[in-house]
């Protein structure tokens, strides 16, 4: 890859579809429901806040979800069936693009431990008041969007996202795994978080407290590849994802990805994927889907 340089503006996604739409759910006499949806034609994300009162979660297949207020209930990209809010409860929903999501979660230090909530169903305790201010800020950048409302609305959802981790339990499973792991697992962490900032095999080891020498050694005899290879592999497997799953544009792809050149990101891309990455996104589209993965399944 090449060496790390200011790195020019990012193209916006377009602007003729909504990225994000919150609303709040006031108290009714009679139950309601809401299957899963999409947004101007696009699956999406799904969040649901009960602020008063109780709901349920109804998956096509599996067990129902239950919820008491005050609690948010966070629903993926490929979620499907209902949600039941109960009379005399209120709250509030939101629905989000995958592009929004992915930018989020991607551009935030903790990605990596954030990406689990990209493929499942999470229940959250939601006591503090600022997330009935969460959610109510971004109605009102629904409703009524000010200049720069996309980029407040991607604030508060990070901000959400961030919560969702905290109270879901999953800051707690990667503080467990972090603990006492050895380098080369600890390397794997590491690439997770910092993949898209153009780190030098010296950078990792610095910030591992290692030696180049025995991170090479450690990566090879634990995962039989050498730790510049598994960096590679990782971007590339980022960039399968979001050609296959988003519909941003490649330079907005190499740019999210760190490279500084779109053009460079290609040839990347094509030496070790043997398609440019226009190529491998038809051909990807055209395939059946791929089963879900997960962080822990890497590399």
């Amino acid at each position: 890859m090449s060496q790390p340089a200011p790195r020019p503006s990012r193209p916006e996604a377009s602007s003729h579809r909504a990225a994000l739409v919150a609303t709040q759910l006031g108290a009714a006499l009679a139950e309601r429901a809401w299957s899963a949806a999409s947004l101007d034609g696009a699956p999406t994300f799904r969040a649901f806040f009960v602020r008063r009162g109780r709901a349920a979660f109804q998956p096509r297949d599996g067990a129902t979800v239950e919820l008491a207020a005050p609690q948010i209930l966070w629903l993926p990209f490929a979620a499907r069936g209902e949600f039941r809010l109960a009379a005399g409860g209120d709250g509030a929903a939101l629905q989000a693009s995958e592009d929004i999501v992915w930018r989020t979660i991607g551009e935030n230090p903790l990605a990596a431990q954030l990406r689990p909530l990209l493929d499942r169903v999470l229940v959250a305790a939601a006591g503090p008041a600022e997330i009935d201010m969460l959610f109510a800020a971004l109605a009102r950048e629904s409703r009524d969007p000010g200049p720069g409302a996309p980029v407040m609305s991607g604030l508060y959802l990070g901000l959400l996202l961030m919560h969702l981790w905290r109270e879901g339990g999953l800051a707690r499973a990667a503080d467990a795994l972090a603990a006492g792991a050895p380098t080369a697992q600890r390397f794997r962490q590491l690439v997770e978080i910092r993949y898209r900032d153009n780190l030098g095999l010296d950078d990792y080891a610095r910030l591992l407290g290692v030696a180049r020498a025995h991170l090479h050694v450690a990566c090879a005899r634990a995962f039989g590849r050498p730790p510049q290879r598994l960096v590679h592999e990782r971007l590339i497997a980022e960039a399968r994802v979001r050609l296959r799953d988003t519909a941003q544009t490649v330079e907005q792809i190499a740019y999210g990805l760190g490279f500084r050149d779109p053009a460079y990101f290609s040839r990347f891309f094509s030496r070790r994927v043997g398609m440019s990455p226009g190529a491998y996104r038809k051909a990807a589209r055209l395939a059946p889907p791929p089963p879900p993965t997960a962080f822990a399944a890497w590399p």
